[in-house]
């Protein structure tokens, strides 16, 4: 069975494709320069581009159930609206897996995104770059705090969309919950 995760959001994407519990591919979405609420629409046109290519079994997606605040409701409810109508558009059908889910899945049940990240990365043996994205200073600090280059952050987004599958993989094909 191929899966694909999509750890959305409408600043950033991560999507990737697994065929029995072993990855195939993912990537990095950026919808960070788009307004809301054309940003719904970008991210509804783009992940129906996306599915229809990588043509999986199955859609997985984390389900939306922390918020900081409205504009967060907002802008995690659409775009997990967004992405499950594009599955839908395309005769895919869609699972939720809850955070905590998903944590479990790694190991441990209080994960945060970068040991989600180490997790996904030593279990499936993938530049820890690719999956958790650096993000880097453009320029020196003046204080000579980072130097450009450092990584400032990184999105965790393609980690996150592994572990979706990885996590769908354990609990509905391998029985493992």
């Amino acid at each position: 069975m191929k899966t694909m995760g999509i750890d959305h959001g409408t600043n950033y994407a991560g999507w990737a494709t697994m065929q029995n519990g072993k990855p195939i591919d993912f990537g990095l979405r950026d919808y960070s320069k788009i307004e809301m609420p054309k940003v719904l629409d970008a991210i509804y046109q783009d992940t129906f581009r996306l599915i229809e290519q990588e043509d999986p079994d199955m859609v997985v997606l984390e389900r939306p159930v922390h918020f900081k605040n409205a504009n967060s409701v907002l802008a995690l409810v659409g775009a997990y609206s967004m992405v499950t109508l594009a599955a839908l558009h395309l005769g895919k059908p869609v699972e939720g897996i809850r955070p905590t889910e998903l944590k479990m899945q790694t190991g441990k049940g209080n994960a945060d995104k970068e040991t989600v990240a180490l997790e996904m990365q030593m279990l499936f043996d993938i530049d820890y770059d690719e999956i958790a994205v650096p993000v880097l200073y453009k320029l020196n600090h003046p204080k000579g705090k980072y130097k450009a280059g450092d990584v400032k952050e990184r999105r965790f987004d393609p980690s996150d969309a592994i572990a979706l599958c990885w996590a769908y993989h354990q609990k509905f094909i391998k029985g493992v919950a």
